[in-house]
């Protein structure tokens, strides 16, 4: 730590009972004023060089020495008449410079530091230990309020997450509002699963899937422009109530 500079100043002299200011008077630092107070002998000259003692000048004053190096603000000096209290000539200098520093308790650097892994700077990553949840949103019964949401800069709304737990994906311009990768997925593994219910990735309750080989399976009916109202069945026997445009085919 940095060593604090002490006396120099008119008001620090050496003097006797009366008062009077005594030359060359030879005096001992302390680190406190009470009888169990420890002497402080790890002290330098102005200059840097090693002192033990303090000696006074011709005039009676305590020339400038810089005191331990423990950043102490205070001694106590004793040049034989009892302990007087020096405070630190640099206090006020180093209280401007702790006044116009950015960060003086390194309080900013600290946050900075701790909110990098919840929230990062431009073009960093998130690290998220196996196991943990990154963030835990709790939502209010207001189904108009976002989770999150993302606007371009004229305020325009695009996806967003609702407090209802739906997700709106608007793109900006002629992009894919969707695109699901699944690598390595077996023909038979569920690659979107709408449940009826609760989400889930089981096949309990499932209304509509789509397989790791394009297969889609729909509980309900699926309707398309081309598939009109025709209805398949196949089986070993015919349907038990055929309609119009129904299509059987037998096996078995």
């Amino acid at each position: 730590m940095a060593r604090n500079l002490f006396g120099g100043t008119t008001a620090d002299v050496a003097e006797d009972i009366d008062g009077r200011r005594v030359p060359g008077a030879v005096g001992t630092l302390w680190d406190g004023p009470s009888d169990g107070a420890r002497q402080i002998t790890d002290l330098t000259d102005a200059d840097g060089s090693p002192i033990i003692q303090l000696v006074a000048d011709v005039r009676g004053f305590i020339p400038g020495f810089y005191g331990p190096p423990n950043d102490a603000e205070r001694v106590w000096v004793d040049f034989g008449v009892g302990r007087i209290a020096l405070v630190s000539v640099t206090v006020g200098d180093r209280l401007r410079k702790h006044l116009s520093d950015i960060d003086p308790h390194q309080s900013r650097a600290y946050t900075d530091e701790r909110l990098s892994g919840y929230l990062p700077t431009r073009g960093t990553e998130i690290q998220s230990p196996v196991g943990d949840t990154w963030l835990s949103a709790v939502v209010s019964d207001d189904p108009t309020g976002h989770v999150l949401r993302l606007r371009t800069a004229d305020g325009t709304g695009r996806t967003g997450l609702r407090n209802t737990g739906a997700l709106y994906l608007d793109t900006i311009g002629k992009r894919a509002p969707l695109c699901i990768g699944a690598p390595g997925f077996d023909a038979g593994q569920t690659v979107i699963n709408v449940s009826a219910g609760p989400a889930s990735a089981a096949n309990d309750g499932a209304v509509f899937q789509v397989k790791g080989d394009g297969s889609v399976i729909s509980s309900g009916t699926v309707t398309a422009s081309n598939l009109g109202n025709a209805r398949l069945w196949s089986g070993p026997l015919p349907p038990a109530a055929p309609r119009a445009g129904d299509v059987w085919v037998r096996y078995g």
